[in-house]
């Protein structure tokens, strides 16, 4: 550092001026990139800088000059190359490259809002997210499970939750095929239940200490069951999305998730259900998060259903 002290531990990432330094002794610690005078990694980093290729990975090494140069040593150089130096000021983003093969990988994380005012109305909101990831080698499976019940003086207006599994079988490091099947229970709201199995490729764009961005297209069988028993069962055809992007050194993160289908037959012609949101991290495990979801279908024959969620609550996350 500029004023001589001395961290250790494992280099997360640098972005937006703020290197996020993961220590055995503080958990993760965010450090002013302008106060680092000297860098060292033993593993290599992935480097956006003036004057590097895009894509530039190398090990720094130190060159013993405070707030001047760093060495870069890329894996694969030829013995006796002289290395590349790069000013600590020109580099604009360091990243942990993200390894693909590895043992199992556990995250997820609970988001939870709860609301009650009791004044000339009553009104009681209660919604409730729970997601998880884990993932080896080839192999990405996924859960997800959420609840909503919003009622005003004893009238429920909204009450509905969601339960969806899906297995992810890479190709390749971003190509990959995914099988999905999804159930939901609306008890207010057509259709009143909803079974969703799918299946089709996805790309990963990129999946690291910044965020994740991955794109799916997928077929699907759907079936429903109104409020008045009547069935019926339909194809469609969708392409679905979920982005994360995480800022100033991971204490802020901006994401949506969403998917979009058209329907071969049925009563349904098309559905839309996204959600965008906003969190901010308190601690590494505990987060503070603002969100609006949004799910519409439109249906021949019966009303279309539209529904309007906004949420604000507390979010623990592994």
């Amino acid at each position: 550092m500029t004023n001589g002290d001395r961290l250790s531990g494992e280099v997360l990432l640098m972005d937006s001026g703020t290197l996020v330094l993961k220590t055995d002794y503080a958990g993760e610690i965010r450090i002013d990139w302008n106060k680092v005078a000297q860098l060292q990694t033993n593993d290599p980093m992935m480097l956006r800088a003036k004057g590097l290729p895009g894509g530039y990975e190398a090990r720094l090494a130190s060159t013993g000059q405070p707030g001047s140069l760093a060495t870069l040593q890329p894996d694969g150089a030829a013995e006796g190359e002289e290395p590349d130096q790069v000013a600590l000021a020109d580099i604009q983003r360091i990243v942990r490259p993200h390894a693909f093969l590895r043992d199992w990988s556990f995250k997820g994380g609970i988001d939870l809002a709860m609301g009650a005012t009791h004044s000339t109305k009553s009104n009681q909101n209660w919604s409730a997210v729970m997601h998880a990831t884990v993932r080896r080698d080839w192999w990405r499976h996924g859960v997800n499970l959420d609840y909503v019940r919003k009622a005003q003086d004893g009238v429920v207006g909204t009450y509905n939750y969601n339960a969806a599994y899906m297995v992810d079988r890479f190709l390749s490091e971003k190509l990959f095929l995914r099988g999905r099947l999804r159930y939901g229970h609306d008890r207010i709201a057509n259709p009143a239940r909803q079974t969703v199995y799918a299946a089709g490729p996805g790309y990963q764009l990129w999946d690291d200490e910044l965020g994740a961005f991955s794109v799916s297209a997928f077929l699907t069988h759907t079936r429903y069951k109104y409020l008045d028993h009547t069935r019926e069962s339909f194809q469609t055809a969708g392409l679905g999305w979920d982005f994360k992007r995480n800022l100033a050194g991971k204490q802020w993160q901006i994401f949506t998730t969403g998917e979009v289908q058209r329907a071969f037959g049925g009563s349904s012609e098309y559905s839309l259900e996204t959600a965008l949101g906003l969190r901010y991290s308190v601690t590494q495990w505990m987060s503070l998060y603002a969100k609006a979801g949004y799910d519409h279908i439109t249906m021949s024959g019966k009303p279309s259903t539209d529904e309007r969620r906004y949420s604000v609550g507390l979010g623990v996350h592994w």
